[in-house]
């Protein structure tokens, strides 16, 4: 027999014990215990009057587990954590000591958190304040093209809400840039504010409607 012949005979029964030779291995694999660094969501918990001044350092988990389970963790874990101070002012720093108890994992999400890193932090604090500014559009047209009439902004207000060394400073908010190239004639879109570095910054709402009319120039 030729060994196309001793390849391609009884070739159904060999595809079929292929294909569970590679689904058993699969199995094996997403049994086979391991570990993995995960990112961690710090949820803090404040007084009304509290604000965070600036975003938390990057948590990390050594999360160990099956990679069948492993692979359930969809998302970055959660430490839920309250700060029990009020009336606060600038500058205030409070330490916090986080253990891997803290880690809150999913439920039904069969892993052990090892470790975290760091497991010390400093959250710098202010007191909370909040008021409304205006909203400042960024468009981005075609070289040559150019708006036609005004630029509708709605809602032209929104309120911001954070840490008062930040919010005090702030006279209006920006969009981020709405790319106009190739539109000609009428136009709307829903556009997101601005957040890049901007992180303990509340605003509400968090994205505007452009309108408007895109003519050649």
């Amino acid at each position: 027999m030729s060994l196309r012949g001793a390849i391609l005979r009884h070739w159904p029964l060999k595809l079929a014990a292929l294909a569970l030779a590679i689904i058993l291995w699969v199995a094996v694999a997403l049994e086979k215990p391991t570990t993995q660094l995960v990112g961690i969501q710090l949820d803090l918990v404040l007084a009304p009057d509290v604000a965070p001044a600036q975003a938390p350092p990057p948590i990390k988990a050594l999360v160990s587990g099956p990679q069948r389970e492993l692979l359930r963790l969809s998302g970055p874990l959660v430490i839920r954590v309250e700060v029990n101070e009020s009336g606060v002012g600038a500058g205030t720093r409070h330490h916090l000591a986080i253990a891997p108890s803290d880690v809150q994992v999913p439920g039904g999400v069969k892993v052990t958190v090892l470790e975290v890193e760091p497991r010390e932090i400093e959250l710098l604090l202010d007191r909370r304040a909040q008021k409304t500014v205006a909203v400042r559009a960024v468009i981005q047209p075609d070289s040559g093209y150019a708006l036609d009439g005004p630029l509708v902004v709605a809602p032209a207000m929104v309120r911001v809400s954070g840490p008062r060394s930040l919010v005090g400073t702030l006279d209006s908010v920006t969009t981020e840039p709405l790319d106009l190239r190739g539109v000609v004639g009428s136009f709307e879109r829903t556009v997101p504010l601005d957040t890049a570095g901007r992180a303990v910054i509340k605003m509400t709402p968090v994205s505007v409607t452009l309108s408007g009319r895109i003519r050649k120039t």
